[in-house]
């Protein structure tokens, strides 16, 4: 008996106990307010408080904010979107997502009285509301951000004001811009016959052909054939059958050099002239053009001294293609996989016009395309895009101390620093030369490590990449990006990853093996600088690289993105970046595979014509359908044609600014005494601005750039100015006081900014 009534007083404790438990966690129903901008919400099933979130009926709380919803019953998965942004929860399931960023649940969406209950506060804040809690009446206070002013600018991330340029040829009308002289090739062969006699050819046609690697794959083949009309009756005949994903899949290689003795290398500082005529035989764009890109480069390191692309029509025509830079670039081949198409090549000469001779003076083959001319709709429609989606109206309140409205106060903003990133890559001449560390705090924003964040170098010698990161945040950099965690580029080929990413036990497929030497890499450096950069790019050039992918299938790019967020957090943009044109299939493969990554990096290594405005649009608009965000990582433009380098750094920065998706645009270098192409766009070796640098400065800091704007309060003490987002000085003057204040306006908020004049 006494042994029943010790298990009774058991079951009516743990029943005491789970009601107590049950009471402390739940609030009754009517104990539970909602208010939305200080109205009352009334709904069929009110809110409840479960494990100390609040929980409201879904339909209730997303339409009173203006979301749309969907419902898919099969999987039990909530959609609601408002604008550009997405909210997906699923019942019972404590992971959420609020547009490309996972949540953490405290609670679950889980069902009442046959109502869907979800957390209030995750939606709200996912709209961008404030949401508060009044504890005494048991309220959740929710303010939409068009009546939250303390909530309405971004925190302002850095008060340095960088000595930008401030004088310009041009007026800040977004279509009043540089254009340069077009290209004149009618006197190429005159040029070239003058300097012909001044240098010393060093590889003929039959040279060329006498000895070359047998190719013939599965894309196609070169073969040498006999012809008339030509200086050694000979030409090459260059045929794809199929177009390969990766052009230097089909490259015709000679075994020739442009060496003036073989065997002893080639000098960098030599100035060379290749040329040669060529011709389509078929196929070819939809307009009966070939495509082949010349290529002389290093060949262990890969350095390129040329790798200029040429557009073939069908009729004969001579190619001049200066060559330069690069010591011991003996490697020369020809890639000819861009189309189906027949191509023929013949006069084939390679001069070397030896050190201190002037490139500029050599004749050059250019494809100007009307694309590039004044007066083009794409341009005008651009420009119209960058009204839109590049600025936003800046609402200045001003009260006296008992909070009354100002009216007549002068209201003036000046812009200190862009939203947008305009950057650079740096090297050691950042803290080592101090014309190079002005030229970067005048022009730049942001920074990206050229080098010294690859693996290798950084296990080497992390105090580098430190010093160099340290100096340009000394400088004003902003935005400061990591490259690269994960590039698979053979190791004998570069010393960007170490032997252990390719070890014996990871050829063998090995996964544990792998992911050690991962996570301690991704530790180590992007642990290092987790308080510094904001944002990784994790993978790079998976087109082309696939060691591991081929090892572990790519699902392997899910793992790299996943250890990487385990350590940078979700505040850390992470990145897929691509030297490619077109790379939609890795795309759509990540995102199928549930891959955890941000934004799409575009490198963008342009020396020639051939990716034009139009193009580069398309595949802009293309990418941006996937809903990630997108930079310009890697540009570059490394003609000698000064004119063209500048009119094509005025085109792609306005289709890079006019693309929505678009955060940023760096350069691959921009000095000519420290580039990683054949020229730098901004900078010439003595510091001389460049035409594409006129073009940058007029563009970044007159055009896009709001200066002194001016406007004086209304009856209700707001001013209203229309800018491009960034952060500005606010200076108001009125009762004969003058107030100034520091505030980001930025994309995304209500930026209403409320200032008193005591």
């Amino acid at each position: 008996m006494e042994e029943k009534m010790k298990k009774l007083v058991s079951v009516i404790l743990i029943v005491f106990m789970l009601a107590s438990m049950n009471l402390f966690n739940v609030f009754a129903a009517e104990e539970i307010k909602v208010t939305i901008d200080g109205k009352n919400q009334v709904y069929d099933v009110m809110p409840v408080i479960e494990n100390g979130r609040t929980l409201v009926p879904m339909r209730g709380i997303f339409e009173a904010l203006g979301a749309n919803i969907t419902w898919d019953d099969a999987s039990k998965t909530i959609t609601g979107k408002k604008d550009d942004i997405y909210i997906i929860i699923t019942i019972g399931k404590n992971i959420a997502k609020a547009g490309n960023k996972e949540v953490t649940l405290d609670t679950p969406a889980k069902i009442i009285s046959d109502r869907t209950m979800v957390p209030v506060r995750f939606i709200a804040e996912s709209l961008g509301c404030n949401v508060e809690w009044e504890d005494v009446t048991k309220t959740v206070i929710i303010n939409t951000s068009s009546s939250y002013l303390k909530a309405s600018v971004k925190p302002l991330v850095s008060s340095f004001h960088r000595p930008v340029p401030t004088e310009f040829e041009k007026s800040n009308d977004l279509n009043d811009l540089h254009y340069f002289l077009e290209p004149d090739n009618s006197k190429n062969e005159e040029m070239y016959e003058k300097v012909k006699s001044q240098g010393e050819i060093v590889c003929t046609t039959d040279k060329f052909l006498e000895k070359y690697n047998e190719q013939n794959s599965e894309y196609g083949k070169g073969e040498v054939l006999l012809s008339e009309g030509n200086k050694s009756n000979k030409s090459l005949k260059l045929t794809c059958v199929k177009v390969p994903e990766n052009s230097g899949s089909l490259i015709f290689k000679t075994k020739a050099t442009p060496e003036k003795n073989p065997g002893d290398g080639v000098n960098g500082k030599d100035i060379m002239l290749l040329t040669f005529r060529a011709r389509c035989l078929s196929g070819g764009d939809e307009n009966g053009n070939g495509l082949i890109q010349v290529q002389v480069e290093h060949p262990s390191t890969f350095k390129k001294a040329c790798f200029t692309k040429a557009i073939i029509s069908k009729d004969w025509k001579i190619f001049y293609m200066p060559v330069t830079g690069v010591d011991d670039a003996t490697a020369i081949g020809v890639r000819y996989g861009f189309y189906e198409q027949e191509i023929e090549l013949d006069d084939i000469e390679i001069i070397n016009m030896g050190e201190n001779f002037d490139v500029n003076t050599l004749p050059k083959t250019i494809e100007y395309l009307d694309e590039f001319k004044d007066g083009q709709q794409w341009r005008k429609d651009a420009n119209e895009r960058i009204e839109k989606i590049r600025k936003g109206n800046f609402s200045i309140i001003v009260k006296d101390k008992d909070g009354n409205p100002i009216k007549d106060a002068n209201v003036t903003l000046d812009m200190f620093e862009h939203a947008f990133e305009f950057g650079t890559s740096i090297n050691s001449p950042i803290y080592k030369n101090e014309e190079y560390a002005k030229k970067f705090s005048r022009l730049f924003n942001a920074s990206v490590v050229e080098h010294h964040t690859k693996w290798t170098p950084y296990e080497e010698n992390p105090a580098e990449a430190k010093k160099q990161i340290d100096t340009a945040i000394s400088l004003g950099s902003k935005y400061n990006r990591g490259h690269v965690l994960f590039w698979e580029v053979k190791p004998s080929s570069s010393n960007a990853a170490p032997k252990k990413y390719y070890s014996d036990e990871i050829k063998a497929g090995n996964m544990e093996a792998l992911e050690k030497v991962c996570r301690e890499h991704i530790e180590n450096i992007a642990g290092d600088f987790k308080e510094i950069f904001h944002e990784w790019d994790v993978i790079n050039e998976t087109v082309k690289q696939t060691f591991h992918r081929d090892i572990f299938g790519p699902e392997i790019y899910k793992k790299y993105f996943e250890w990487t967020r385990d350590v940078v957090g979700k505040d850390c943009k992470l990145y897929y970046n691509e030297g490619v044109y077109f790379f939609e299939d890795r795309v759509k493969e990540l995102i199928e595979m549930g891959a955890d990554f941000d934004a799409l990096g575009i490198q963008s290594h342009y020396d020639d014509t051939s990716m034009t405005p139009l193009k580069l649009l398309d595949i802009y608009a293309s990418l941006s359908k996937y809903g990630k965000e997108m930079k310009v990582t890697e540009f570059s433009c490394g003609t000698y044609d000064e004119n063209l380098q500048a009119n094509y750094m005025r085109d792609i920065l306005i289709c890079a600014f006019a693309e929505e998706k678009m955060n940023g645009f760096l350069m691959w270098s921009f000095w000519d005494g420290k580039s990683y192409a054949a020229t730098a766009p901004i900078y010439s070796l003595d510091w001389t601005l460049k035409p594409a640098g006129k073009v940058y400065e007029d563009l970044v800091y007159n055009k896009w750039w709001t200066r002194n704007a001016k406007a004086t309060t209304n009856d209700d003490g707001n001013a209203v100015i229309n800018g491009f987002y960034g952060d500005y000085d606010v200076t108001v003057e009125a009762n004969g006081k003058t107030v100034t204040k520091m505030v980001s306006f930025h994309k995304g908020y209500e930026n209403v900014l409320e200032i008193v004049i005591e």
